[in-house]
């Protein structure tokens, strides 16, 4: 005789999360089609019940967790939107850390220097990110269908994911660039702002994350002779194009005092 196991009652917390992670999983399978249409609590649940043994009712989600299935939708794409951001800039943090810990950064060769290695690092490992993630293609087709809807959307749940998911995304490279041109050394240029430079640099990231996908090798293996001694070191096409705009809108101070130590802390940007 079979035993079914018992599952005990969630929390509404961890319901959210789960059937957000199941949506999620659910659009990466089938692709966008058109849009977030197909993702309905029916669906949902079914696919809750059959890969993780909840069974989940309407009655247990709509006016206690979401006001409607379009609610529901919309943190959906949200997650989408958010979960490759914020693996990007923890491993972006990560690597400017092990740049600074043996840079040089008492003279203004030094921290110039330090700021092309970190570039150089950074971006790579936001590339690979970007290349590894199961979410990226996914996230990629939600931006545009998500910004070609806007005009219409713009009030909607959807339209307001949207918006937190990019205010969400700058906040974190504000954070980054703050704290990586506090140890090195760097200022904004007057009239400049660093959500201004966070929004080109997510702009490229964004563009140079589909070209990764048309063809890899135009944008990647860029030798260039910034290596400590002079050699040759591979560059990415997204990690020279941050390096330009970097010094249009900020510069080194040439008196500023060393650091009192290296490394980038992540700390908590939001």
């Amino acid at each position: 005789m079979a035993t079914s196991t018992y599952i005990p009652p969630m929390r509404r917390d961890e319901l959210r999360e789960l059937l957000i992670e199941v949506g999620l999983d659910l659009l990466i399978d089938e692709g966008l089609a058109r849009g977030t249409e197909r993702l309905t609590f029916k669906r949902v649940f079914d696919r809750a019940s059959e890969q993780r043994g909840v069974r989940v009712t309407n009655a247990s989600v709509i006016g206690r967790i979401w006001v409607d299935m379009a609610d529901f939708q919309a943190d959906v794409l949200a997650a989408a939107l958010e979960a490759i951001d914020q693996a990007g800039v923890e491993l972006a943090i990560l690597a400017a850390g092990e740049v600074l810990a043996t840079a040089d950064l008492d003279s203004v060769d030094g921290r110039r220097a330090a700021a092309a290695e970190m570039i150089r690092v950074v971006c790579a490992a936001h590339v690979e990110t970007m290349a590894r993630s199961r979410t990226m293609n996914l996230a990629i087709g939600l931006r545009g269908l998500g910004v070609s809807r806007l005009p219409s959307d713009e009030g909607t749940p959807a339209a307001e994911s949207l918006h937190r998911a990019y205010e969400v995304y700058c906040v974190r490279w504000d954070f980054a660039l703050g704290r990586a041109f506090e140890v090195l050394g760097v200022r904004m240029r007057p009239g400049l702002t660093i959500r201004q430079l966070s929004m080109l640099a997510i702009s490229l990231a964004e563009g140079f994350a589909i070209w990764d996908r048309l063809d890899p090798t135009m944008s990647r293996n860029i030798l260039r002779p910034t290596g400590r001694e002079g050699e040759k070191v591979e560059w990415t096409l997204f990690s020279m194009g941050i390096e330009a705009l970097l010094w249009q809108f900020a510069e080194l101070e040439e008196d500023a005092d060393p650091p009192p130590g290296p490394g980038v802390s992540a700390g908590n940007p939001e």
